[in-house]
This record gives structure tokens, sequence and C-alpha cells, in this order.
């Protein structure tokens, strides 16, 4: 890192890098955090000039760096704090916090070509994991999947896409993703991933590997969590879709190439004395109070707690207890408001949910 910021000594920071907009294209968005993954690791020339806190979305002075997308960005717009050095605690959290933001001039939004199905691999919901009908107040998780064993996925480094959601019957702020189990995606964990909250409508998701390999399959890269809006109306039935669009799809050079997106209807009834309870007996055995949470976290199990990971929207863990027993007073001081998801391992298997902090 030193050799390459010498050879910099004496010329002018010549670049003006907006924080979070790692594609200088003049917005920020999930296609940024693919562009994160394609230079992570990387070293170059630090800032010597910081305007403001350096995250804000502001111009920031910055030397050229000897790396480029394909596109022909230079690599320091990835470097979102300036510190000479592409990583994902530090770089990934101006994409987040600056999500959306547009410079005022020069602005070139991100097209997204949409994949035609049967022609090119698909993005979508499984929905098979979905009970036949569903309930207001009924929480359900829904595995992401990519390609088929007709149509697999060749080359694939990260994929950025958007869900549209009906706000009527599914609440935004409740719906999270998941994608730190194993899979063909991801079998060695050198992945990081984001969502964030567009509108009562929409989410944006983004997941990338690290090691600037690609993969080759198909089949469950992730999972979805949704709630059921509360609906007082005896007798309701509806069909609801969820929708997944605007996707792009890289390999490790950053290439594009076309996926399909999907539909998935969900079939919503609401019945008089209805019985919303469809959880697992462990479930059934497991409280966690109160949500949402400030302070503290109470989780009570009558079963034994053998991992407990709290992942917050990036993806990051950022609690992890190893075998915490049977009950566990979990303090969040420090951790910012938002949407995070609590992973418990339990002699069943793991059991998610979707938790809210609030300040």
């Amino acid at each position: 890192m030193l050799v390459i910021f010498q050879q910099w000594q004496g010329f002018s920071q010549n670049l003006s890098v907006y924080p979070g907009d790692v594609t200088d294209n003049g917005v920020v968005n999930n296609v940024d955090f693919l562009h994160l993954g394609l230079a992570y690791n990387f070293f170059g020339p630090q800032r010597d000039t910081v305007i403001g806190n350096g995250l804000g979305f502001v111009p920031q002075p910055a030397y050229a760096w000897p790396f480029q997308f394909a596109n022909g960005t230079n690599f320091a717009f990835a470097d979102c704090n300036g510190d000479g050095v592409v990583n994902y605690f530090y770089d990934a959290f101006p994409i987040y916090v600056n999500y959306g933001l547009q410079r005022d001039t020069g602005v070139s939004p991100d097209l997204f070509v949409p994949g035609l199905p049967g022609i090119d691999p698909m993005l979508k919901f499984d929905g098979s994991a979905l009970p036949g009908e569903l309930h207001p107040g009924m929480s359900f998780t829904l595995p992401i999947t990519l390609g088929d064993a007709q149509m697999p996925v060749e080359d694939l480094y990260g994929v950025a896409f958007s869900v549209i959601i009906d706000p009527l019957y599914i609440d935004a702020n409740d719906v999270s993703f998941n994608f730190t189990q194993p899979s063909w995606a991801n079998p060695d964990g050198d992945r990081i991933y984001m969502y964030k909250k567009v509108s009562d409508e929409r989410i944006d998701v983004a997941w990338v590997r690290t090691d600037h390999n690609s993969v080759n399959g198909f089949g469950t890269i992730g999972v979805a969590n949704f709630y059921i809006i509360i609906i007082d109306v005896i007798g309701y039935e509806q069909d609801v879709p969820i929708r997944i669009e605007s996707i792009r799809m890289i390999d490790h050079f950053g290439n594009e190439t076309l996926v399909a997106g999907d539909t998935l209807m969900l079939h919503i009834v609401e019945e008089e004395n209805q019985q919303t309870d469809t959880q697992s007996p462990e479930d059934a055995r497991l409280r966690i109070w109160p949500n949402p949470a400030s302070d503290y976290l109470h989780i009570h199990a009558d079963f034994e707690i053998q991992q407990l990971m709290l992942v917050n929207a990036l993806g990051q863990p950022v609690i992890r207890l190893g075998d915490p027993g049977e009950a566990v007073q979990l303090p969040l001081a420090g951790l910012p408001a938002g949407m995070y998801v609590l992973e418990l391992q339990s002699p069943g298997g793991v059991l998610t949910r979707t938790i809210r902090i609030q300040k």
C-alpha cells in the first residue's frame, strides 16, 4: 500500500468520489454494491483531503488507482471511506446510508434489461415452500432460487434485484433477506450482501462474492422472510403478487448476463376463528420480546439454544454467541435502528426471526 501511495506524492487528487457511488454514474443503488465485490481487497492511494466526515454524499478529492472496472471506472470510487483499501466493514456502510441519493448533474441511471423465461435463467421465489393458504398475522419464509436443471447459471459472481410487494398485505419494514447459509453459490462463505427498503412497495437486494472467482450451478441462493398484515375482514380472500424485477447479474469481470424475473401469487384467506399458528414445535416453545426492541432483547426457549447470531441488513453478524443456553438477555446498546435477522441454532435446525431495533 505504501509503494502505491508514494507514486502519487506530488500529484493532484484528480477524482471526485461521492461515497457510495461506486460506479460513478451519479446515483447510489444495489449495482454499486455488486461493484464493491469486484474491487474487494484491492489497495490504492488513500485520500489526503477529507470533506465533512468523509462519508456524506459530497465530492471527496481522490487519487486515481492503478485498477479499473470493465466499463473504465476507476477502483478509487469503490474506496467509499478513502482509507486506501476496499472492504466490507467501512465501504458498504456509505452505500447503505447514501442509498438512493443522486448528484445534481451527470446522472446516468442504471438500465436493467429483463431476461426472457425459457431463454435466460430465472431468479424467483420457490413457491413450493408455501402452505396452501396464508392468513393475516402469519410469517413465512421463501427460498430464493437462481437457475434450474434445464437452465443452470454460468459464471455467477453477484446478483442485484428488486422485490415488489403490495403494501396493503405485506409491510416492507418486516421483509428481510438472508444469504448466510452455504449453497452452490456460496460454498465457502466468500460473499457479502445487503437489502434496503426503497419504498412501501419495493426492497432492493444485492449479493456478491468477494474472492474474484465465479461459480456455476443452480438452485437456492438464500431466503426471504415476510409477514402478512392483519386484516379485520371476516371471509376475506385475495391473491396477492410478489414480484422480482430489475435484475443485474455479473461475472467476476463485471460482464452482465440476462436473467428473467418472476411473479409469485400468494393466496391469503381471512376466516372466522381461523387458526394462524403454523409454528413448528420448537417455534411454539420460543419467546422473544420486546419487538421492536431498544435496549435489550429477551429470548427464552424450552430447549437448548446452541448458537445465536444477530445479522444486520447488510448481512453482517453484529452479535454472535456460542451455546447461550435457554435464556438470553441480549444487549442492543450501540446498534443502529433498523431491521435485523435473529438466527438461533436449535437441536431441530435453524430458527429465524425478524427483529426491529428502534431508538
